[in-house]
């Protein structure tokens, strides 16, 4: 039996680092967006290997990959860092959210069928039911409402025919995720998380792609008045405020408008 050549021969191996560093991605995002990997901490390739059983290639792809999604930064000759939590690179996943997201939503609506429209009102009912299920002390599962919370944000803009543009835009709200999680800012009554969203639902489905702009672009700018105001206070010293003025009374106003749409 003849010997297959050294290009093939060698396919598995790359096939097995290809798998690996797809899981060490997935750990990596993981323990960024959770804290567990602290923010401007150095990500060490060594202690990661022991971290996490995988080799140095495929974390070295890993790391590679998430840097050039922007949740890892690359630094010339000093290696890789977790971002540190500040406030123009909050506005710039805020504003590239407004951008982009707004723009895949329109698209969504242009092409969305019967299938998008199911997905969304199921998502929307999912989201809806955690907070009902739940007694009024109580709060949600961080996880299960960041799960329930992102199947939603992605139903709105399944329909977008650019396969690039919705995967840039989980980037984003990947990256948006990490500070709300991070600043454990979860100031919003559950009236006013379900009727945000509501108004979203029912502005995307209802087609105007005017209306479904708008409320996503204040959706988006409202969460991050919170947290910008949440770094201010940090870098100062200042005590806790339980959310901007503000963002409370829009948050308000907003509230009574998905009311008014049940």
């Amino acid at each position: 039996m003849s010997t297959p050549p050294d290009h093939l021969a060698q396919e598995p191996a790359r096939s097995t680092d290809a798998m690996a560093s797809e899981v060490a991605v997935k750990l990596l995002t993981r323990d960024i967006v959770s804290g567990a990997l602290e923010p401007d901490s150095k990500l060490k390739l060594r202690i990661l290997k022991e971290r996490y059983g995988i080799g140095g290639s495929p974390m070295r792809e890993a790391l590679a990959q998430l840097a050039a999604q922007g949740l890892v930064h690359q630094l010339s000759q000093k290696g890789f860092r977790v971002p540190p939590l500040e406030p123009t690179h909050l506005m710039d996943i805020t504003r590239s959210r407004q951008l982009i997201e707004v723009e895949a939503v329109k698209l969504a609506i242009d092409h969305g069928g019967a299938e998008w429209e199911d997905e969304i009102v199921a998502s929307f009912h999912l989201l809806e039911r955690l907070y009902q299920r739940l007694r009024a002390t109580e709060r949600p599962d961080v996880h299960e409402f960041e799960a329930r919370h992102q199947r939603f944000h992605r139903a709105l803009i399944a329909a977008c025919p650019l396969r690039a543009v919705k995967e840039f835009c989980d980037q984003l709200y990947v990256q948006a995720t990490r500070y709300r999680l991070l600043l454990r800012r979860f100031a919003f009554t559950r009236e006013v998380v379900v009727a945000e969203h509501r108004i979203l639902m029912r502005a995307v489905l209802g087609r105007n792609k005017t209306e479904a702009a708008k409320a996503l672009k204040a959706h988006i700018g409202i969460t991050a008045d919170v947290l910008l105001s949440e770094l201010a206070s940090r870098a100062e010293g200042r005590p806790r405020k339980k959310v901007t003025a503000g963002a409370k009374a829009r948050a308000r106003t907003r509230a009574k408008r998905g009311r008014k749409m049940r």
